[in-house]
């Protein structure tokens, strides 16, 4: 008796066959790889985390540091000089606890130093105001 092939044995099945399974194989890889890096994509913080991370690096009272919301990244750019040690960056994100991913530190070389103080003038929309100085501030606060 004789048994009928039911798969072809031509050059040209046996590629369309070879395609079509490692088409099936990158398929599945592609599937597969973004569910691995789920972990990799960003963590979005809302403004109040925002907020207490940019109080928590008041708090750390680190000198030579400067910090704002950026609002294109949604985190806090930390920006330190040159006297700041990775030990005192360490303070701060352990200040900021659990948010302390929404810190972006950037070091920039040099110092930083004031350039204005208590009683300065500030100019703004035609106006003239003056600076309050931290303890002239705390002071007025507290007695009201």
């Amino acid at each position: 008796m004789r048994i009928k092939r039911t798969t072809p044995s031509s050059g040209i099945s046996r590629r369309t066959r070879l395609i079509a399974v490692s088409t099936g194989l990158v398929a599945a890889a592609a599937i597969a790889v973004p569910s691995a890096n789920a972990s990799d994509t960003p963590t979005t913080f809302s403004s109040a985390e925002l907020k207490g991370v940019s109080g928590s690096v008041l708090k750390a009272d680190v000198p030579g540091t400067a910090w704002a919301v950026d609002s294109e990244t949604n985190r806090v750019l930390l920006t330190v000089d040159s006297t700041v040690s990775q030990a005192e960056i360490d303070k701060i994100k352990r200040q900021a606890g659990d948010d302390a991913g929404a810190i972006t530190v950037k070091r920039t070389p040099g110092t930083f130093s004031k350039l204005i103080q208590g009683g300065d003038a500030i100019y703004t929309s035609g106006w003239r105001c003056s600076s309050a100085s931290t303890s002239a501030a705390a002071a007025a606060s507290s007695t009201s």
